[in-house]
């Protein structure tokens, strides 16, 4: 039987020649594995922080061959313009990865998978106290990706708004935040005018629940898109650092909700909110000194309750929105109507209508189209 160092050297020179390539060359890969992480982590950072106002860091950047998957652990966006020390966007851990599943289909694609994505947004007396960056850091990251994103997943997200300055401080947060954006790139080739699917949700402050889900179809230069939303059981207590601060008034009581249809088709939109108020109280005499602020809470408390169905002791109404997306308007008068409306003929209830749909927004632009045409003809017979 051999020993070990006749496998490894053979006697012969042919042999040993070969054995010797094939030994430079793994160690070669092996070395290529270790270095290439540590390259693309300079890269990636350094394509980042190319971004004007921006600062990137990355606790590691890691690499699964075996499933296509290039990992990122700590990462960080910092705005760079203000005195703000918490970071702009954390992310614990970002996998990025070959979409297999695709791969049935005939699409080599990716998934990207976020979890515990945090935002941070900060408001105050100054604009170094502020906080509010936009997208522009993500294009570098999105070039950095060799393959389409077809899903996009957040797992235990939060969005957080701050401001420490204000009297009193104001913390708001979004926490628990789910999402999941499928088949972004239609690589099931789906017959259908949104595509893609999307299900967010998230716990609103304490006590509330945020859902929205619907279709999208982003693989036009304007994406189209069918969504609902809903918030529910806000406890309006728990907004009351952040009225106080910015409205001068706070509530001793009090559910909030929302319920909400948005579509878009080319550019032009048409959905409606809801917003509901249940059991609000505003001002307790007991508690509340009767000084200028006593009357301001009083005056907006008279406001609630002029506008409340007192059977159901809610305060609500249907605020329509249409138009291009770029001057999207609302419908004043029929806001002010359904507030009257909510009061004394039927209050509203914090559920979807069904009532949006593309294809009301497809009649509406046939319909539209079709008296431009019309009246198209009797202009170029007026010109002749």
């Amino acid at each position: 039987m051999k020993s070990l160092i006749e496998i490894l050297i053979p006697k012969s020179k042919k042999k040993r020649r070969r054995r010797t390539v094939f030994l430079v060359f793994i160690l070669i890969l092996i070395g290529v594995r270790v270095w290439l992480p540590y390259f693309l982590k300079d890269r990636l950072v350094a394509a980042v922080n190319e971004v004007e106002g921006y600062q990137c860091t990355l606790g590691d950047l890691d690499l699964a061959l075996f499933r296509g998957a290039m990992v990122l652990q700590d990462f960080e966006i910092k705005i760079t313009e203000n005195a703000v020390t918490k970071p702009f966007v954390y992310c614990k851990n970002a996998d990025i990865s070959v979409e297999w599943r695709a791969i049935f289909y005939g699409s080599i694609v990716s998934e990207v998978i976020l979890d515990q994505l945090e935002l941070y947004f900060a408001d105050g007396n100054s604009e170094e106290e502020e906080q509010a960056g936009d997208a522009s850091w993500v294009e570098p990251i999105i070039d950095f990706i060799p393959l389409k994103i077809n899903r996009f997943v957040i797992n235990n997200g939060q969005i957080e708004f701050e401001n420490m300055v204000s009297d009193p401080p104001v913390n708001l947060k979004l926490t628990q935040l789910q999402l999941k954006v499928e088949n972004l790139t239609n690589s099931t080739d789906i017959k259908e005018a949104l595509p893609s699917q999307l299900l967010l949700t998230s716990k609103v402050l304490n006590k509330g629940n945020l859902h929205i889900a619907g279709g999208l179809n982003i693989l036009k230069d304007l994406p189209d898109l069918d969504l609902d939303i809903n918030i529910k059981d806000v406890d309006l207590t728990e907004l009351n650092a952040f009225t106080e601060a910015y409205a001068n008034f706070d509530f001793e009581k009090g559910n909030f909700a929302v319920a909400s249809e948005f579509a878009m088709l080319d550019g032009e939109a048409k959905g409606y909110v809801k917003p509901i108020l249940k059991e609000v109280k505003v001002l307790n005499f007991k508690e509340d000194p009767p000084a200028l602020n006593g009357f301001w809470q009083a005056f907006v408390g008279l406001a609630f309750n002029i506008t409340k169905n007192i059977r159901h002791d809610k305060s609500g109404t249907k605020i329509p929105i249409s138009g291009n997306i770029d001057d999207p308007k609302v419908e004043i008068g029929a806001t002010i109507i359904n507030i009257f409306r909510n009061a004394f003929i039927k209050a509203y209830e914090a559920e979807i209508d069904n009532t949006i749909s593309l294809n009301d927004i497809s009649k509406e632009q046939n319909e539209k189209d079709f008296w431009e045409k019309f009246k198209g003809l009797f202009s170029n017979k007026d010109k002749e």
